[in-house]
């Protein structure tokens, strides 16, 4: 429009697609060179030991050094099945927000609501033509994260820095939340089809091979962690005696783009493996919790990844947690029984889960940055984002404990790329540890510098004064660079015993009990560790039971308010639930931080436990109602409709029946 005036034009073209060639032919920086999977090829390490990547597909093949020999007289099964699993919101408390404000000499400084500052600086620098340095990213807290702002939040820092850098003025976005529904995808759905054979008379297995089908939405990038991680967590704590394989690959659909979301891949791959277990026991006939506990791996045995269980500081806890767990179960599944023989409508079902997280603590570079004050204050600014996990109160005692302050004396200042620059994405569980371990390396490096002014009969404040007074630096970073021969380090181990009622009338799920118990080595905070674990298993909750999101041909997703899309409420949490974490359980592994042990993404697969005893409960059901007794599978999400129709109510078991006179 030859009316408008220049900086309306300007502005048109930033609205309509011409945006992508606005900064074409500005010169490229260094920054610029950015691989479409950083932020997740860098927490995961890319590639792991034994996996192949070729043409979009990962895979995995591993075959024991001393595989099984069979017997050829030996009888063997296989089963082939598979798990529809749709699409889960991230529905964090604060939907994607950025804040862009212009500073000397042309430079930004950008709040951004993120899981990876760097990544965001480096995204705005080229989107913009600037260097890293003219870009300042901060972040005091996001309200929520779950993997959605890992990538899918940086077409909003770059939108607001866009503004701030033609117009010259503070720009802001905060995406309500229907908006941040609709533009953003979620966890991506999945089919996941497995085969295995095991012996028919004890169901050992023999081999176990998994394929997941994801959809990654209108861009796959964001997917080729998730892969990975689906490939390399699929064992769980199950051993395959000859062979164990994984392969899987992402499409490219008119869906919003799909994003890692916690416990990526690695979800829906442990419930697979735990539906596979339970087909197996269905066809033998063999209660499941014998299946299970025949597979356990056993310490010695090799894993598909390199290490080796029970050795070199990989410890194995899982047979204690399930040995103190596992008379509930059966107390649980024998009392579902009775219930179910007395009750039409309404039915019990029983389930216990293992999981085993494994984790590598090479994959996080964390810097920390930490000042000590002349009245004795501390302020420690690190490179993992605060989003509700706990990492601020856990760098914070961290610091105390090494410098042996008062935690009062130290304060954890915002996360900003001008003090802690090129840091590793806040994601996978690792990141407090790993934080909290920067933190204290450059702690080490001020005590050592305090030593001689720290004696017995000195105070803090009085031994940094005079520390300042001979001009000693107080002032230093760290920086987490774990070395490991070993793609894994560790593992979280869990397990879990679930207790849920079904009415068959209407497919409603009431949980009525679950047990959790979790090795988390010794806890850096046992209040926020329990409380990561209650949120997890709430997060999968919603996963297998409520979050129910469809994707149209067109992209339309039916889950784009509070109306249509339901995380779990109050009345959806189980009615008694026993959370507790294994006593006296340091973790030996030569990388663990203070023998503490991840928490956040590990006991997410004990959430199995949940819908695995609801299909048991649909199980009695429909064997009491119609006889039927054959194999089925549950979708997830396992709605009310979907767990109504599998239980085969038909309309003559809904008749009343004629009162006599």
């Amino acid at each position: 429009d030859t009316n408008c005036t220049p900086l309306q034009k300007r502005l048109v073209l930033i609205s309509k697609s011409d945006v992508d060639n606005l900064y074409a032919t500005t010169p490229r920086k260094p920054s610029e060179k950015l691989s479409a999977t950083r932020g997740k090829s860098r927490k995961l390490g890319l590639p792991r030991t034994g996996l192949q990547v070729q043409n979009g597909v990962v895979r995995l093949d591993f075959a024991p050094s001393s595989p099984l020999q069979l017997d050829e007289s030996e009888e063997v099964v296989r089963i082939d099945g598979s798990v529809s699993q749709l699409s889960q919101k991230h529905f964090t408390m604060e939907t994607h927000a950025a804040r862009a404000i212009p500073i000397e000499g042309g430079n930004l400084e950008v709040w951004s609501s993120s899981q990876d500052n760097a990544l965001t600086q480096q995204t705005i620098a080229a989107a913009l033509g600037k260097y890293d340095h003219n870009i300042v990213v901060k972040c005091r807290r996001a309200g929520g994260g779950f993997g959605s702002k890992l990538s899918l939040h940086l077409a909003v820092a770059t939108a607001v820095s866009v503004v701030t850098d033609l117009l010259g003025r503070p720009a802001r976005l905060h995406a309500e939340r229907r908006d941040d529904q609709k533009m953003t995808g979620g966890r991506e759905p999945c089919v996941s089809s497995y085969t295995l054979t095991a012996k028919k008379k004890s169901g050992l297995l023999l081999t176990y091979s998994i394929d997941f089908q994801v959809d990654g939405g209108c861009a796959t990038g964001d997917a080729t962690g998730d892969l990975s991680m689906a490939v390399a967590w699929s064992d769980n704590v199950y051993k395959a005696q000859i062979k164990h394989s994984a392969t899987s690959s992402a499409s490219q659909t008119a869906a919003p783009r799909n994003s890692s979301m916690r416990s990526p891949g690695v979800l829906q791959s442990h419930c697979t493996h735990e539906v596979a277990m339970v087909h197996l026991a269905h066809t033998l006939g063999i209660p499941v919790h014998t299946i299970q506990e025949t597979n356990f791996y056993s310490v010695g045995d090799e894993s598909p990844y390199g290490y080796t269980i029970g050795q070199n500081g990989f410890n194995w806890t899982l047979p204690e947690l399930w040995k103190r767990l596992k008379p509930k179960y059966l107390d649980k599944r024998d009392a579902a029984a009775i219930f179910n023989a007395q009750n039409t409508y309404k039915k019990r079902g029983a389930y216990i889960t293992p999981t085993k997280y494994v984790m590598g603590l090479a994959d996080w570079k964390i810097p920390a940055l930490v000042s000590i004050y002349a009245d004795g204050s501390v302020e420690v600014t690190t490179g993992g984002t605060e989003i509700g996990q706990g990492l601020y109160t856990k760098v914070a005692a961290c610091v105390a404990y090494v410098l042996g302050c008062d935690v009062s004396l130290v304060r954890v200042g915002d996360t900003a790329t001008d003090k802690v620059p090129n840091s590793t994405c806040t994601g996978g569980s690792g990141t407090s540890e790993s934080a909290c371990n920067a933190a204290m390396l450059a702690c080490a490096t001020l005590k050592s510098r305090l030593n001689d002014y720290l004696t017995d009969d000195t105070e803090w404040t009085d031994a940094v004064a005079a520390a300042l007074a001979d001009g000693v630096e107080l002032c230093t970073t760290g920086w987490n660079n774990v070395s490991s021969d070993y793609d894994f380090d560790y593992a979280t181990y869990g397990c879990a015993v679930a207790e849920v009622e079904v009415d068959i009338l209407t497919g409603e799920v009431s949980i009525l009990d679950l047990d959790v118990l979790m090795d988390q080595g010794l806890s850096l905070n046992a209040d926020i560790d329990l409380g990561q674990i209650q949120g997890a298993l709430i997060i999968s909750l919603g996963f297998y039971f409520t979050e129910f999101n469809t994707i149209q041909s067109d992209g339309t997703q039916s889950g784009d308010g509070t109306w249509e899309y339901k995380p779990p409420m109050i009345s959806d949490i189980p009615l008694k639930w026993n959370v507790a974490m294994l006593e006296n359980s340091p973790n030996p592994s030569p990388v663990a931080v203070l023998r503490s042990k991840a928490s956040g993404e590990p006991p997410m697969q004990l959430a199995s436990a949940l819908f695995l005893a609801a299909r048991e409960a649909v199980k009695a059901a429909r064997a009491d109602l119609s006889g039927n007794t054959d194999w089925f599978t549950l979708p997830i999400p396992a709605t009310p409709e979907s767990i109504r129709a599998a239980c085969l109510v038909t309309d003559d078991k809904l008749t009343l029946p004629t009162p006599s006179i």
